[in-house]
């Protein structure tokens, strides 16, 4: 038998290697280098013919160190099966690691309705979704496509990714990644319904810390990445930017992961969370380059719009803005232009209290900031339009009209819809909120929780 190579090319330099080709004709050449294990892919092959393969950068995606003897299988219809050898040190027993890979389904065709839902005020975003569960003769699975009494697609935990794309030939816009909660599944019926929740949701929101209800004193970023480590989370699956910065954080066993790290925040005055639509949790700063940046959207007035419902409350509104230290000897008050046509009384007052030693000029400045957010104030518009994957919580809306344009706010929820009966995008606007400025209330936050006058945060909020 004589074994005849077609193409051949060096890819990368390392020992046991091994190749995967995934069904949506990418590649992958797997080896080990220096005891660590190396993934580099490559770009679509068309065709699956090799000749001018291109293969993109090398990726250090080992879980250990001092591995040797790595080993993959492909099991059709399912996906990769391997392992590899972990030589012991320091006394410590060798073991044997086993991979598994499981082969993402592709499960458009059987869609009939869905909805993602984010909010500004929740790190947590959610989805449902009813899919068609025939029996399907094309695919290697016995009884029905999606779950059936044997085996199931939908399990709770598992990861389902959206993707969006207008045409064969456009790129796929990331909607999202969540993990099943729950799946309905009746035997008479030719459908499912499936729920669940992002990563921050199914990871942080249902653990609890347990052992590790004390924190130790360390640097605040070695602090969330063990509070991400016991949460069970990859390394690829979160990114916390490095402050140096030492605390300790005492809890109760009980506390929930999220509900810790939440708490943590308050007191870096301007640190946040929040997960990407790839499925990353981010933790940081604002000016931490891997949050997703905002934009301002144009909405042309009847062409955009299918619907605009305008709410006009004046229990969050107020004429006079007040700030003050804590003994009252700084006190400024400061009056605020409110909607035209709105009758409210003279003296309705918002009293914000910053800390002692305050200067008289940094509490005016504070009062005339808060008093010309309070000008817009009140107002709440919901829309519903067409599709815009593009939208993130925080992104300003703007109205556009033969007469200009004009700015709504900022996007506080959306809700993405889709299936066989359309797809279309339904959002709020709070008109307290400004691209690069946030919305008043995270703007009272920051002054509660600046900590001293004349610390770095406190002096990030007066500029």
């Amino acid at each position: 038998m004589q074994l005849n190579i077609e193409y051949s090319g060096e890819i990368g330099v390392g020992n046991y290697p091994d190749f995967l080709q995934f069904h949506d004709t990418e590649g992958q050449q797997f080896y080990v280098k220096n005891g660590e294990l190396f993934g580099k892919p490559s770009a679509k092959i068309p065709n699956g013919e090799f000749e001018n393969t291109i293969w993109l950068e090398e990726n250090n995606i080992s879980p250990d160190t001092n591995i040797s003897m790595l080993e993959l299988k492909t099991l059709a219809g399912f996906g990769i099966v391997g392992s590899y050898l972990v030589s012991g040190v320091s006394n410590q027993p060798n073991k044997q690691v086993m991979l598994i890979y499981e082969f993402e389904q592709i499960m458009d065709k059987y869609l009939n309705s869905g909805s993602i839902k984010y909010a500004i005020d929740s790190p947590i975003s959610s989805f449902d979704l009813s899919l068609e569960n025939p029996i399907d003769e094309e695919t290697e699975i016995e009884g029905t496509v999606a779950i059936n009494e044997k085996s199931s697609l939908l399990s709770p935990g598992a990861k389902v990714s959206f993707r969006f794309s207008a045409g064969g030939d456009l790129e796929l816009v990331e909607l999202g990644s969540f993990y099943i909660d729950r799946s309905n599944y009746n035997l008479l019926s030719d459908d499912v319904s499936v729920d669940g929740r992002n990563l921050i949701g199914k990871a942080l929101k249902d653990q609890t810390l347990n052992e590790y209800k004390n924190t130790g004193y360390k640097a605040i970023s070695t602090i969330f990445n063990e509070m991400m480590d016991h949460a069970n989370l990859n390394i690829d699956q979160y990114e916390v930017e490095y402050n140096a910065d030492k605390r300790r954080f005492i809890f109760e066993p009980n506390k929930e992961v999220l509900s810790a790290a939440e708490e943590i925040l308050t007191s870096l005055v301007d640190w946040k969370m929040e997960e990407t639509v790839e499925g990353e949790i981010i933790i940081g700063s604002p000016s931490y380059g891997l949050f997703p940046q905002r934009g301002v959207y144009d909405f042309h007035r009847n062409k955009d719009i299918f619907s605009r419902q305008i709410d006009r409350d004046d229990q969050s509104t107020f004429r006079k803005v007040c700030v003050h230290d804590s003994k009252w000897v700084v006190e400024v008050y400061e009056d605020v232009i409110v909607f035209s046509g709105w009758n409210l009384q003279s003296n309705k007052t918002l009293f914000v209290k910053v800390v002692d030693g305050t200067s008289l000029a940094n509490a005016q400045s504070i009062a005339l900031e808060i008093a010309s957010r309070l000008e817009n104030v009140g107002k709440i518009e919901s829309f519903s339009g067409p599709f815009r994957p593009h939208l993130l919580t925080g992104d300003e809306a703007r109205i556009t009209d033969e007469e200009g344009s004009t700015s709504l706010g900022l996007i506080t929820e959306i809700s993405h819809s889709f299936g066989k009966s359309g797809f279309s995008t339904s959002f709020t606007v709070d008109s307290g909120g400004r691209i690069g400025k946030g919305r008043l209330t995270d703007y009272i936050n920051l002054l509660n929780n600046s900590g001293e006058a004349g610390s770095i945060g406190y002096e990030d909020i007066i500029d």
